[in-house]
């Protein structure tokens, strides 16, 4: 189960509490895809408790982004760990949606 934060009716902010992997996917599948409906502008994910993601967890992250993009709205990922944030960019997802690394 992830926390969420309505920061705007246009906007909110998703932490997952554990890692994007296995029957934690179609958990936070669903949470995600619950904000999407809403028609927000801007879906910003906390990757601050995250530390493992896997090929299916990426696919709810390229989903998300085509449907906002659809919407004219975005999608943010922070405070991403070193090995995600490599991940993510030698899959070039950096390039679909906004990445940022974790602050020291």
């Amino acid at each position: 189960m992830s926390q969420i934060n309505r920061i705007s009716s246009g906007e909110a902010i998703i932490c997952p509490e554990t890692d994007i992997a296995g029957g934690e996917v179609q958990k936070f599948r669903g949470e995600i895809l619950e904000l999407i409906n809403e028609k927000l502008q801007k879906v910003t994910v906390d990757f601050s408790k995250v530390e493992i993601i896997d090929s299916s967890g990426i696919g709810v992250f390229i989903s998300a982004q085509n449907t906002l993009k659809k919407q004219n709205g975005i999608l943010k990922v922070v405070n991403v760990s070193p090995d995600i944030l490599k991940m993510f960019k030698i899959m070039r997802l950096d390039k679909h949606f906004d990445v940022s690394g974790r602050s020291a």
